[in-house]
């Protein structure tokens, strides 16, 4: 007993010996010993079943957009200016005495150029100002069109017109709600072709949801040749979402 008392009285002195040169001024600072816990190799989660599915839904346009607006020529660029400014004022007010905000209408282009022979000796210049205007209404959409083209008469250029859905919302989640009901039926699927079970969902993403994209429709336009406003048909557009779902294997 005494022996072992002696040998931790001889342990503690030379370990204050070391605390007490390493206080010396000079003696050099030793690097601070770090401690790393132990890593627990990672768990096996197991077997699972990886599927995609798939929803798609139609909706029906709800909002046109049209692109128009007033070309001018004139010897003096000064003056085909001032033509189109007079002719594409007359035109945004025709689109908003027929019910479209002004929030609706934004300007698109704006452009004077000069214009030239074959010699390129310019010939005199051409203004230009284009304008895209929502309707939100498309029972009265051709009636629109054709009472702001009428204010430019020869002068309005109308470029084309496309489709869109103003609020995706409900169909986003009903195609969702499809692509899940897809990815389930596929996993019980392939459960079933295994001879197992499935198990709990471990993980559901979603890769993807394809918007519809605005269909562009292009024509020339004879506001003078007209007796019947502008057909419109906006038909319908496809919105889809794609999932990726992960199942356990259930034993």
């Amino acid at each position: 007993m005494r022996v072992l008392t002696k040998t931790v009285i001889a342990v503690v002195t030379a370990a204050a010996a070391v605390g007490i040169a390493g206080c010396s001024s000079n003696t050099k600072t030793t690097a601070p010993v770090r401690l790393t816990a132990a890593t627990t190799p990672p768990v096996d989660p197991g077997p699972t079943i990886n599927v995609a599915g798939h929803g798609q839904v139609e909706g029906t346009p709800d909002v046109m957009t049209v692109t128009m607006g007033v070309q001018t020529i004139d010897p003096s660029a000064q003056a085909a200016l001032q033509r189109n400014n007079d002719r594409a004022n007359a035109l945004i007010s025709a689109l908003k005495s027929h019910g479209v905000a002004a929030k609706d209408i934004q300007t698109v282009d704006l452009s004077v150029s000069p214009n030239f022979d074959k010699n390129f000796h310019v010939t005199g210049y051409s203004a230009s100002n284009t304008v895209s205007a929502k309707l939100r209404d498309l029972s009265k959409a051709g009636s629109v069109i054709d009472a702001a083209a009428l204010t430019a008469g020869q002068d309005v250029r109308l470029q084309g017109v496309s489709f869109s859905i103003d609020n995706t919302s409900t169909l986003v989640a009903k195609a969702r709600a499809d692509a899940i009901k897809d990815a389930l039926a596929q996993g019980k699927q392939l459960a079933e072709a295994a001879g197992v079970k499935v198990g709990a969902i471990r993980t559901i993403d979603d890769t993807g949801t394809q918007l519809p994209q605005p269909q562009f429709l292009h024509g020339a336009y004879d506001g003078a040749a007209r007796s019947a406003p502008v057909p419109i048909s906006p038909g319908s557009q496809e919105l889809s979402v794609d999932v990726t779902v992960v199942f356990d294997i259930s034993t």
